[in-house]
């Protein structure tokens, strides 16, 4: 059980790593300035996800992101508790 929690785990952080390359070179190449570049590494992963949702308000991409990153927050909160209440018995 564990193994097919953290495989999918797994699975899901590789997803949303490539979604997110996916929308950080969409904008690079919308972005007609001379500092392209920018949003390959000095911008945020938020910033990424609120100005793609602005220019792709029907994208399911920040979606997914936003989805991931909170799956995988509650995934280790429950994974946590439980390995502090099974050591407590």
């Amino acid at each position: 059980m564990v193994a097919v929690a953290s495989s999918a785990m797994a699975l899901l952080a590789i997803a949303s790593i490539v979604m997110h390359w996916v929308m950080r070179i969409q904008l690079l190449r919308l972005d007609s300035s001379r500092d392209r570049i920018e949003w390959l590494s000095f911008r945020s992963g938020g910033d990424v996800l609120s100005t793609y949702e602005a220019m792709f308000p029907r994208s399911v991409l920040p979606r997914f992101c936003r989805f991931a990153f909170w799956t995988a927050l509650v995934v280790a909160a429950v994974g946590l508790c439980a390995i502090l209440i099974l050591r407590g018995r």
